[in-house]
Formats: structure tokens, C-alpha cells, sequence
């Protein structure tokens, strides 16, 4: 009589249920490396762009624009918003834009209302400019209401507003460089500087390098010359610094100005006078925040598929309702200005959380019923100059979306340069700083032509 075996009969290896997963998890993984780099290889097959920058030497502005998109909504959006908008402590490291911007109250407002919706209109106004096609009607009105709003200052340069581009230009590239899942190619920031050059020429800035060796130089002499402490950069930081910390839980606050300025470079620290409590903290901080940063990269890289949806930065059409245009609840947002309101924003478990903290959520006080485009910045003092100012805002953008690529704007900025420019530069010379003149002194708050008060020290 045969013997029964009591050892288990191995079965098929196909059968087990780990193969069967670990299948699953190698056929995902073949996927997510399959498709991850398939958008930007698509784009540089369709204009065949390759690693020789004479492949994209004669990029055209639009096909600029459909790059930049495709980094800011669809490769690496949260990353690309969360640079730009990081950038806005930048202004306040160099005295000419700090002592406008926090001498006009709009961001140092001891109401909070009025620098939150400020705030959100400078956010909404940008994000419009870039994400819709230039020389759109909806581009053309957003870059038309900054430069509107910039006739009011008189005293404001040229080539504060230009320093402040290459910041917004160059601070999404450094943040996807550092923390995206793959880095900015060659001609990606080549189409960047492209939308930007030209963003720059319609916002009236009277010399835009042509390229960006020369943008790095320029910028470089501008920052040896203009970027130093001063009271109003304080000032003002500490404005914007509130703004973005409003949302977090008063027991938390310490803890999250700590990580904000642990992630800031030396530069704005300096800037700003800050020293004094953002190393505190900082040495330990800061490892920790590019490790989790680092990690998001590597999941984000090898575990994550693309995105299926477009990430809307900016509204495509009015309300149907109202007419308005509503907005995204952007990152940095300390009031929901402009939001429509909807089920989950308003009852949602983050919502009802707000609601117990006695948070705002989007409502009539918030202009949720949404805004003209025109409509947005800080309102004139009478019913009759705001709707002068609407009209000019209309007048203006009728002239920007019929002029030419290279059209400067006239938008009043001062005749002289803060830094000597490096020849003359892209775009036609209509409006441009005239050749040879001198720039101001070296130090802003010496010269009285600038809209700085020479007591107030550094």
C-alpha cells in the first residue's frame, strides 16, 4: 500500500497571489516610465527641438506658450505655483519696489480685508497674463489693469519692475529644478524666458534684455546696486509673511514662519532683517524640508502616473450666471476673494473646519458672485474716477491685443534706468530709456527722484 504524502503539493507559481500583484505592480511601474516624459518628448518631436539650442533658436512666441503651459498645467503644477507665488517675499529685498509698493498701504493695511483682497488681485491679475494666450482679450485686460494701476505711481523704475520679472521668470525653474520630478530641458526655459521677454515689453519696461545671458548679467548689476536692508523691506515682508501664515492655527504659527523661512534663501533673510529669529530653528528646518521635498520628487517620478486633467490656473469664461469672472483658490490665498462658492467649499470637512476656526469661506463679502476683469485692484475714491479708470483699463487692452510682437507700452515709468542697460535691448524703441543716459546713484534712498525719503536710514 502506497504511502500518503503529507508534504503540501507545491502549486504553479502563476496561481500565487504575490505573483499575481508583483505583476500587477511591474506592469504599473513599465507605465508610469512609459508615459511619464511623453508630453515634453510630444512638444519637442512636433517643433523638433533637441539638445542643440539652434533647434529652438527662432522658437516663436507661441509655441512658448504652449511649453510654458505644459509645465504649468499639466508636468508640474503644484511645484510651478508653489514658486512663483514663494517669490513674493522677492520685492521687498530691494528699496525702490519695497518703499512704492508699502508706501501705497496696499499690502500693509491694518485692515486685513484690504491687503488680503490686494493680495488676491495681484495673484489673479499674474496667473491671467501668463496662463492665457498673449494678445487674448482676457490676457491683454489682466496685463491692461497692472498697467493702469502702475500710471499711479510716477516714481516707480523701469527696471524695478524688470528685476522683479526675472525673479517671477527664474523662481518656478529653481523650484521644479529642486523639488520637481524631473528638471526644467534647455529649450523649456528658453520658452519661459520667450513668454516672459515679451510679458515684460507690455508691462512698459523701457529696456528687456534680448537674451538671457544678458538677463543674468543685467540682473546681477542690479542686485549688487539695489538689494540692501531697509526698513520699508521689513515692513513690507512682514506684511506678506502674516498673509500667508493667516490660515494656520494660532499655536502653529511659530512653527510654520519657522518652515517658510528656513525654505527663503540668505538673500531675502538679509534683506528683510530677519536674521535675528530665522536661524533659529533654521539649521534643523531646513534639512528636513528638502527631504520631504526630495521624497515627493522621487514619488511623484517613479510612482505616479501623469495627470489625466489640465490643471486650470485661470478662469476660460464669465459666470454664466453673473457675468463675473470667478477664481481658483489659489495657495498662498488668504481670503477666498472671487471663489464661487460650492458645496464642498462651503460644507466640505475642510470648510467646516474653517468655519469652527471662525475662518472666512467664499461668500457675498468676498465678491463671489465674481469680478471684471477691469474691476480688480484697489478701488478709486469715487464712483465716477473708478469708472474712468475701467474705461482706460478696456482703451488699453484694445491697443495690446492688436499690437505687434515687440510692442513696448507707455506706462509713465521714470525717463532714467537704476542700472546702465547692456545695449538696446529686445522689442521696438517706442517708449524705450533714450541712448546713453546715465542711470540714478548707486543707492535708491539718496537720489530724491525716487519715491524714497532720504531719513529714512537703511
Amino acid at each position: 500500500m502506497d504511502k500518503i504524502s503529507l508534504l503540501p503539493v507545491p502549486t504553479p507559481l502563476s496561481n500565487s497571489p504575490w505573483f499575481f500583484l508583483s505583476l500587477l505592480g511591474f506592469l504599473y511601474l513599465n507605465e508610469v516610465h512609459r508615459l511619464r516624459f511623453k508630453r515634453v518628448d510630444a512638444l519637442k518631436t512636433k517643433y523638433g527641438f533637441t539638445e542643440d539650442p539652434k533647434s529652438y533658436g527662432n522658437m516663436t512666441i507661441e509655441q512658448a506658450q504652449e511649453i510654458e503651459r505644459s509645465l504649468a498645467e499639466w508636468d508640474m503644477p503644484f511645484v510651478y505655483e508653489f514658486g512663483w507665488l514663494f517669490d513674493f517675499f522677492r520685492p521687498s529685498t530691494s528699496p525702490p519696489l519695497s518703499v512704492v509698493t508699502g508706501k501705497s498701504g496696499h499690502f500693509t493695511s491694518p485692515d486685513s480685508l484690504v491687503a488680503h483682497q490686494r493680495q488676491q488681485d495681484t495673484i489673479c491679475l499674474m496667473t491671467a497674463f501668463l496662463a492665457q494666450p498673449l494678445k487674448s482679450e482676457y490676457s491683454s485686460l489682466a496685463l491692461a489693469r497692472i498697467n493702469v494701476h502702475h500710471l499711479l505711481y510716477p516714481k516707480i523704475n523701469s527696471d524695478s519692475v524688470l528685476y522683479l520679472i526675472w525673479h517671477f521668470w527664474w523662481a518656478p525653474i529653481r523650484m521644479m529644478n529642486q523639488f520637481g520630478w524631473r528638471r526644467v530641458q534647455d529649450f523649456e526655459v528658453h520658452a519661459t524666458w520667450i513668454v516672459w521677454r515679451e510679458l515684460a515689453l507690455r508691462m512698459g519696461c523701457k529696456y528687456v534684455p534680448e537674451t538671457i545671458a544678458e538677463m543674468e548679467e543685467w540682473k546681477d548689476a542690479y542686485r549688487s546696486e539695489h538689494v540692501y536692508p531697509h526698513r520699508w523691506n521689513k515692513a513690507l515682508n512682514d506684511g506678506v509673511l502674516g498673509m500667508v501664515l493667516y490660515k494656520v492655527p494660532d499655536p502653529l504659527k511659530w512653527l510654520a514662519r519657522d518652515c517658510i523661512l528656513a525654505m527663503l534663501d540668505d538673500e531675502i533673510i538679509w534683506a528683510s532683517g530677519w536674521q535675528s529669529y530665522a536661524y533659529t530653528s533654521g539649521a534643523v528646518l531646513r534639512p528636513l524640508i528638502t527631504g520631504a521635498g526630495l521624497a515627493f520628487a522621487f514619488y511623484q517620478r517613479w510612482l505616479c502616473l501623469p495627470r489625466l486633467t489640465r490643471y486650470v490656473r485661470s478662469p476660460e469664461g464669465p459666470n454664466p450666471k453673473t457675468g463675473r469672472f470667478n477664481f481658483p483658490d489659489y495657495a498662498f490665498g488668504a481670503t477666498p476673494f472671487y471663489v464661487m462658492p460650492t458645496i464642498w467649499n462651503q460644507w466640505g470637512p475642510w470648510a467646516l473646519l474653517k468655519r469652527l476656526r471662525g475662518m472666512p469661506v467664499p461668500g457675498l463679502q468676498y465678491s463671489s458672485e465674481g469680478i471684471a476683469w477691469e474691476a480688480m485692484g484697489a478701488k478709486r475714491p469715487t464712483k465716477a474716477k473708478q469708472t474712468e479708470v475701467e474705461s482706460r483699463v478696456r482703451q488699453h487692452a484694445e491697443i495690446l491685443m492688436a499690437a505687434p510682437w515687440g510692442y513696448r507700452a507707455p506706462v509713465g515709468f521714470q525717463a532714467r534706468p537704476l542700472v546702465r542697460p547692456l545695449g538696446l535691448g529686445y522689442g521696438s524703441r517706442a517708449y524705450a530709456y533714450e541712448e546713453g543716459v546715465e542711470p540714478f546713484a548707486l543707492r535708491a534712498e539718496q537720489n530724491p527722484d525716487l519715491l524714497v525719503d532720504p531719513e529714512i536710514p537703511a
